[in-house]
């Protein structure tokens, strides 16, 4: 089967079967559109790949590659990844997925190995390239990073991580709580560290307005892998000191689930005895008892502007690259101390 059978039996031009098997270059009405996929059906035609992408210079590929060094137990990349995805296969491209697990020499195969296979263009989720490999993409493909730093030529978005931790934290200062732990992942990784800023902001600036108020101690800071098995351990340690905190901030849901369970496991009541906010706006934050109080990223609308912005610099040359940050949103359940809302389905 060929095009120009698929044209014969929709009662349209190869060009109109063309635009709609390549999402363009011109529109096509609903109707013809649909008489179109209805001939593809019944005539079982396939779209040989090979000459479409001779045809169009393109591979109709895009790589994905996310730097969860906690092997997949952050929900922020697979949230990410899934919206993304979606998007791109809407407009037409495949997706090639890689993690480089916080490994800069796993980063760099992934890039090397994704540009072999000619992908359009790259999806850069906090993974820090070296300035050699950028100059390597640079003028090859377009790149959109999802991270606070980036080079010039790259399209950049990220999230307002410090004013999300100064949020979390002000909140739970406002509860009355004065010792405000923190648990978080490795310093070294630029969006924990800038929580933890936005956490030292906060309770500096309640030091400073209230007297012998919240006080800002190393002993109320613990790390651990971005992780549930990271937050429980982190918070085991905070919790079990004699002068605990009675209120954490958490780098991300998954170390505040985990942080949760800790205080359970000690016999402390989540909000009773310590209070708990998160950072990501997990789907699971709103399953757990008491509900998970967080900073909500808004990751669909992340995912959907990076993918959005990668498929327009691939399909229009010479578009700037574009800087883009997102609000987070402080979203109140019971583990703060917050009324708990009920889930309706």
């Amino acid at each position: 089967m060929t095009r120009n059978d698929v044209a014969r039996l929709a009662g349209t031009s190869p060009a109109v079967v063309s635009y709609v098997i390549n999402n363009g270059p011109r529109p096509v009405s609903a109707a013809a559109r649909q008489r179109v996929l209805d001939a593809i059906k019944q005539l079982g035609y396939r779209p040989n790949a090979v000459a479409r992408s001779l045809r169009s210079r393109r591979s109709w590929t895009i790589g994905v590659i996310a730097s969860d060094s906690a092997g997949g137990k952050s929900p922020f990349f697979g949230q990410f990844t899934r919206a993304c995805e979606e998007v791109a296969w809407q407009r037409g491209y495949s997706v090639l997925f890689g993690n480089s697990a916080e490994d800069p020499a796993r980063a760099e195969g992934y890039v090397r190995g994704f540009l072999e296979r000619q992908v359009d263009g790259l999806v850069l989720m906090r993974v820090p390239v070296s300035a050699d490999q950028a100059e390597e993409m640079r003028g090859r493909v377009p790149v959109v990073t999802i991270d606070h730093a980036a080079p010039p030529f790259f399209s950049r978005l990220a999230v307002d991580d410090e004013e999300g931790g100064y949020q979390a934290t002000r909140h739970l200062l406002e509860h009355g709580h004065r010792r405000v732990g923190f648990v978080g992942g490795p310093l070294d990784i630029t969006p924990v560290r800038l929580r933890a800023a936005g956490w030292r902001r906060a309770l500096q600036e309640a030091e400073t307005k209230v007297k012998a108020g919240a006080r800002l101690e190393a002993g109320l800071v613990a790390e651990g892998e971005l992780s549930l098995e990271g937050g429980y351990d982190a918070a085991l340690r905070l919790l079990s000191s004699p002068s605990r905190p009675t209120a954490l901030f958490a780098s991300i849901d998954g170390q505040a689930i985990g942080a949760m369970r800790a205080a359970a496991d000690l016999g402390l009541r989540v909000p009773g005895d310590v209070a708990v906010v998160g950072f990501d706006g997990a789907r699971e934050a709103a399953y757990t008892v008491p509900g998970l109080s967080t900073i909500s990223q808004p990751i669909d609308e992340m995912a959907r502007h990076a993918t959005e912005t990668l498929v327009g610099a691939i399909e229009s040359e010479g578009v700037e690259p574009v800087t883009k940050i997102f609000s987070a949103t402080l979203v109140t359940r019971g583990s703060c101390g917050c009324p708990e809302p009920r889930l309706h389905r």
